[in-house]
């Protein structure tokens, strides 16, 4: 469950204003606050089944829209590969001979070309 709780997380961040404003609230309060449905119904003074209801199609609207534009994927992709980049570059400060410095700014560079590729379109 706390896997799916961090995924609604990160998808609400990404594409959060695209819901209503209710649905936002709601998603919030349950998982950044860990209310359940019968708490967050009691605080807006509707029934567990409406925010059950609202919380449900917002996280498949989420769902939806991560899967037509792929913002949160692409922004998992991305970190993978800056850490592999602050790896090779800690390699290169500490100790590698002449040719694996080399082979790692050879790679580093072909990794940010590819990551300024994928950003222009």
């Amino acid at each position: 469950m706390a896997i799916e709780k961090l995924k609604f997380v990160h998808l609400c961040d990404f594409y959060g204003n695209l819901l209503t404003e209710k649905q936002r609230g709601f998603l919030k309060l349950h998982y950044e606050q860990d209310l359940s449905f019968g708490e967050i119904a009691a605080r807006f003074d509707v029934t567990r089944q409406a925010v059950c209801d609202s919380i449900k199609s917002a996280e498949t609207a989420l769902e939806r829209y991560e899967h037509a534009l792929g913002l949160l994927s692409d922004f998992h992709r991305q970190r993978e590969v800056f850490t592999d980049i602050l790896t090779r570059l800690e390699g290169l400060e500490y100790g590698l001979d002449n040719r694996e410095k080399i082979c790692a700014i050879q790679y580093i560079r072909k990794c940010v070309f590819a990551l300024m590729d994928s950003s222009e379109s």
